[in-house]
C-alpha cells in the first residue's frame, strides 16, 4: 500500500528540488521528510531521485512516476471539489504556461470570457519566452510555438501561424522600405533571445527561393513582447510571430515588409504530460484555447502595406 502523504512528499521534493525543504512545507523533520521519502522508493522498488551532498535531482524512473502522481494528486482534488460543490461548477486551479508576447495580449484578452464563466476557477499564468519544464514546474498546459519531441508530452495545434518581418511607419518613414531581403543586413534588426541562443538568422521564401540573412542591431531581448513594444516604437525592424501582431498590421501600426513572401510556419501548440485522466477543468479550458485561437487568427483582413519607399 502507497501512502498519499508520502506521495504528496515525493511531488514537493521534486518541485523544491530539496528534502528538508519539501518537509518544512508539510510539516514534516528532515529526518521524517527522508524516511518517508525512503519508504515509498521500497515500495515502488525503484529509486527515485539520485542524491549527492551538493544536489538532488529525479532519475529517468522517478521522472517518469512523477506524471503519475501529480495526475492522481489531480483526480484526488477534482474528485473532492465535485464532492464539495457538484459537478456542474468547475473550480481548483489551472497553471497555464506561454510566450510572453501572446500571454500578456492575446492569451490574457482570450481568457477573459472564460474566467467569468467559471468564477470558481484560479487560473494561474505562467509567462516565459523560454521553454517550461512541465516537470519541474507545477504546470497544466502550456502554449507553444512548434510541436515539441518530448514523447511525454501530448500537442494539441491550436491554429496555424508563421513569422512575419514587420516595421512601423514611423521607421520606414524615417528610413524607407528595405529594397530588398538581403539589405536587412544593413538596417537596425530588434533581435530576440531564444532559449539563450540570439535568433539573428532570417529566413524567408520569395520567388521560388529560400533567402536567409545575418541581421544585427542596436536593441535585443529575451522578451518577445518587449521586442513588439520596440518595432511599434519605431526603433527597427523585427521578425515577429505572425500571431502576436496580427492586430498591430490589422491596425496599421506595424506593416509587413514583404506580403508576397512566405515565412517560417510555427503553428501554436497546447502542450500537457500525458495522461489517461484530465480534470474536467483541464478539459474545458483546452476546449475553449482551441475554439478561441481558431476564431482568433480567422479575424479581420490585414492592411495592405504601403508602397514601397513611401
Amino acid at each position: 500500500m502507497i501512502h498519499l502523504p508520502d506521495v504528496e512528499l515525493f511531488i514537493r521534493v521534486a518541485e523544491l528540488g530539496s528534502i528538508s525543504a519539501a518537509g518544512r512545507a508539510l510539516g514534516l523533520s528532515p529526518a521524517a521528510a527522508s524516511a518517508a521519502l525512503k519508504r515509498l522508493e521500497r515500495r515502488v522498488d525503484s529509486q527515485l531521485f539520485e542524491r549527492s551532498t551538493r544536489s538532488l535531482r529525479l532519475t529517468q524512473a522517478g521522472e517518469d512516476f512523477l506524471g503519475f502522481c501529480v495526475q492522481s494528486r489531480q483526480a484526488l482534488e477534482e474528485g473532492l471539489a465535485a464532492l464539495k460543490q457538484g459537478r456542474e461548477q468547475l473550480s481548483g486551479e489551472i497553471h497555464l504556461g506561454a510566450p510572453s508576447d501572446l500571454g500578456r495580449d492575446r492569451l490574457d484578452t482570450l481568457l477573459e470570457p472564460f474566467r467569468r464563466r467559471h468564477p470558481q476557477l484560479r487560473l494561474v499564468m505562467h509567462l516565459a519566452d523560454d521553454l517550461i519544464d512541465l516537470y519541474r514546474n507545477p504546470i497544466d498546459l502550456v502554449l507553444r510555438y512548434g510541436l515539441s519531441q518530448d514523447s511525454n508530452l501530448v500537442g494539441r495545434k491550436l491554429c496555424d501561424n508563421g513569422r512575419v518581418l514587420v516595421a512601423s511607419p514611423d521607421y520606414l518613414a524615417r528610413h524607407g522600405h528595405p529594397e530588398s531581403f538581403e539589405a536587412l543586413a544593413g538596417r537596425n534588426c530588434i533581435c530576440f533571445y531564444r532559449n539563450g541562443e540570439l535568433f539573428n538568422r532570417w529566413r524567408l521564401f520569395l520567388d521560388g527561393h529560400q533567402r536567409e540573412v545575418t541581421v544585427a542591431g542596436d536593441r535585443a531581448a529575451n522578451d518577445g513582447a518587449l521586442v513588439r513594444k520596440w518595432a511599434r516604437e519605431g526603433y527597427g525592424i523585427a521578425y515577429k510571430s505572425r500571431l502576436d501582431v496580427i492586430d498591430d498590421l490589422a491596425s496599421g501600426a506595424l506593416v509587413d515588409l514583404f506580403p508576397a513572401a512566405r515565412y517560417d510556419e510555427t503553428p501554436l501548440y497546447v502542450a500537457y504530460p500525458s495522461r489517461r485522466y484530465q480534470p474536467a477543468r483541464i478539459k474545458a479550458l483546452l476546449a475553449w484555447l482551441a475554439e478561441a485561437f481558431g476564431a482568433a487568427v480567422a479575424g479581420p483582413a490585414v492592411s495592405p502595406p504601403p508602397p514601397a519607399g513611401s
